[in-house]
């Protein structure tokens, strides 16, 4: 690796997307400048999100044809890059798993940082949660729902994927796997959707169970983390209590309103009588 880059010195993106060879000091150095940034990015989300509904009440929705395709278009394009990252990174999950056995696959980063390919891809999904945040502006401007559970997601999620890249956690790269191979399904789905194609029931349900089995996989990992800091059973795991805490209580919330919701629009809609509306 090479040596480490001055925090003080500036590196913009594209000196880490387009640079010849990974570096990881390089890319940290970057991240020093981008995390203050990405505050100032999510508190502008929310502002959008909030202010921009109230715009388009009184403005037509944004829709027809050329919207369809557009956001067809947007969630091909996610389905695209969520399964070649995929690709990239869920052969090193697989490959710490083989070598280092499940809780040394979340405790030990061994290469994942500094191999120029995990670095880069790891660095690259979570460099794309800034675009996702663009899901929302597209609900906005369809006058479409912007339910509690879809903006908190996105933006608690973008803001804590920019602060832990800089902790180079090991559990990462169960987060990063699980989470790509979601958002292939997913996105590719919403695609589908977007162009009025008519999809079995079931797969909406699919859709949502995935994602819920994601949290609950990420769910046990933390809570066994938690474990492993407090009694210091493996001194040498890669984790801090920083992260761990903010992520730990940040997947449980999301377990529970994934699972609220799964519960609201496939269970209680068979007994309307039950049915609680999701804010």
């Amino acid at each position: 690796m090479a040596a480490a880059v001055n925090a003080t010195t500036y590196v913009g993106v594209n000196d880490v997307l387009l640079a010849p060879d990974w570096d990881l000091d390089r890319t940290m150095s970057f991240m020093h400048h981008w995390v203050p940034t990405s505050f100032k990015i999510t508190a502008a989300y929310l502002i959008v999100v909030f202010l921009g509904q109230r715009i388009m009440k009184s403005l037509p929705a944004l829709d027809g044809k050329a919207m369809d395709y557009t956001l067809a278009t947007w969630n091909f394009a996610f389905s695209l890059f969520s399964g070649y990252a995929a690709f990239r990174l869920v052969p090193e999950l697989f490959w710490a798993y083989k070598s280092m056995g499940f809780v040394g696959s979340y405790c030990y980063n061994a290469n994942y940082y500094t191999d120029p390919l995990t670095g880069y891809w790891g660095w690259m999904f979570v460099m794309s949660k800034a675009p996702e945040l663009g899901d929302t502006l597209f609900l906005i401007v369809r006058k479409r729902p912007v339910i509690f559970m879809h903006w908190y997601h996105h933006a608690l999620t973008f803001l804590y994927a920019q602060i832990t890249y800089n902790e180079t956690q090991a559990w990462c790269r169960w987060s990063l796997a699980l989470n790509l191979a979601v958002h292939t399904v997913m996105y590719f789905y919403f695609a589908i959707r977007a162009l009025h194609i008519k999809t079995p029931r079931p797969v909406a349900q699919f859709i949502t169970t995935i994602q819920i089995v994601q949290f609950i996989i990420s769910c046990y990992i933390f809570g066994h983390l938690v474990l492993i800091k407090s009694t210091n059973s493996i001194p040498d795991c890669a984790v801090s209590w920083n992260v761990l805490s903010i992520g730990g209580l940040m997947y449980a919330s999301y377990l529970y309103l994934f699972a609220q919701f799964f519960y609201n629009a496939y269970i209680a809609k068979r007994h309307p009588g039950k049915s609680k509306k999701v804010e």
